[in-house]
């Protein structure tokens, strides 16, 4: 979308019932007519930007912010500190998110100026803006590279934008600092080929090593696992800030009626947990269907449609530092694989990962995984007070 620069751009914070309804509706403005845009649930996001419901919120700030030109929005942003963040890394960075906007230099400059703006004022030690994160490492991550990115819908939880929103970026004064990459797989019996063959060695070699499904009449005592295994499996990572105990528990709750136990997997070493999987059908087939609602038919319409479903996520997958090396992954991706072969499921995407994980990346190429799409976090010095 194109826009005439005939006015000056009015820049606001969100302070108002009638603010966050134009916050929300936004993208379903700007993405009319795009095939490839998966309406979110309305109620999704104001659930994710409101402080009082989202547990992320009891460690971070955040400011929303809207870009009118001539009493017409055309973008928006949310500026973000996470104490959290700073506290485990050490640094003192900044971070903006929920980014959308018209193909409009002015009102975006405008809106990370904004952004950059409230956190000089708010958070005067940062020094650093990160983004696009919506709000976290722990959610969606990183503006999409079309140029370098197979075309098509997006899967569940992951991002879509023009190809523009990179200009607008390095049109602002941004620079990459780190993408994260998006693998495919087609869903094959491996039972016969390299990965089978692999899977099958690893469990005769480790005697000890048992894999099960998620126990859902445990659900509890299975949360409390995966608690301790995502935060102590992915301390190391690059921007990595471990989820709260609530945080989890919110999740999960958003997550559980979707679940497809067998696409969760847990391997425990002599008893005791050594690593996950976390795996989910592409929900977002049906909610492209769906136009951002679940009422008044939009239950029955995910019901219908949600057996149609032809391609899987897996999403999250850590092991233990101490269980690493061992070949557990393989046995767990070719599970994972078996399950959806069944499902009759025809895609697998393994997401996201960073762009210079080597081992992993390489890993996944023994079942024919490629990379095929690029997701960029972009940065730019936050500059001192009275700076212009």
């Amino acid at each position: 979308m194109s826009v005439s620069a005939s006015g000056a751009i009015q820049l606001t914070p969100v302070s108002s019932g009638a603010d966050l309804r134009e916050f929300v509706e936004l993208p379903f403005r700007i993405y009319l007519g795009d095939p490839s845009w998966v309406p979110p649930l309305r109620s999704d996001v104001r659930w994710i930007v409101d402080p009082k419901k989202n547990p992320f919120w009891q460690h971070a700030r955040r400011e929303l912010f809207l870009a009118r030109r001539d009493g017409r929005v055309v973008g928006r942003v949310a500026a973000i500190v996470d104490e959290s963040h700073n506290l485990v890394h050490g640094d003192r960075t900044a971070f903006f998110g929920f980014f959308e906007c018209e193909n409009d230099p002015k009102a975006a400059a405008a809106l990370l100026n904004a952004a950059e703006g409230w956190v000089r004022v708010a958070f005067p030690a940062c020094d650093k803006l990160r983004g696009p994160l919506n709000p976290s490492m722990n959610d969606e991550v990183g503006a999409l590279v079309p140029a370098e990115s197979e075309p098509g819908p997006p899967m569940i939880m992951m991002t879509y934008n023009p190809g523009w929103y990179l200009d607008l970026f390095a049109e602002a004064g941004f620079r990459k600092e780190k993408d994260v990459v998006a693998i495919l797989a087609p869903v094959l019996d491996h039972s016969g080929d390299r990965l089978g063959r692999v899977a099958q060695a690893v469990l005769k070699r480790n005697p000890a090593l048992r894999v099960r499904t998620i126990r859902m009449n445990r659900f509890a005592e299975e949360l409390a696992t995966v608690k301790d295994l995502y935060n102590r499996a992915w301390e190391k990572n690059w921007g990595f800030v471990p989820m709260t105990s609530a945080e989890i528990d919110a999740m999960a709750k958003k997550l559980k009626p979707i679940l497809y136990p067998p696409y969760v997997w847990f391997a425990e070493m002599d008893g005791k947990p050594a690593a996950f999987m976390l795996g989910m059908p592409d929900f977002n087939q049906v909610l492209r269907k769906l136009g951002g609602s679940l009422l008044p038919f939009g239950w029955l319409k995910f019901l219908l449609e949600k057996r149609k479903i032809d391609q899987v996520r897996l999403m999250a997958f850590g092991v233990l530092p101490e269980f690493r090396k061992r070949g557990i992954d393989a046995v767990l991706y070719y599970l994972s694989m078996q399950e959806g072969v069944k499902a009759g499921a025809k895609r697998a995407e393994f997401s996201w990962m960073l762009e210079d994980n080597e081992a992993i990346l390489k890993d996944l190429e023994v079942f024919g995984g490629k990379i095929y799409r690029r997701y960029r976090l972009v940065c730019r010095d936050v500059r001192p007070p009275g700076a212009k």
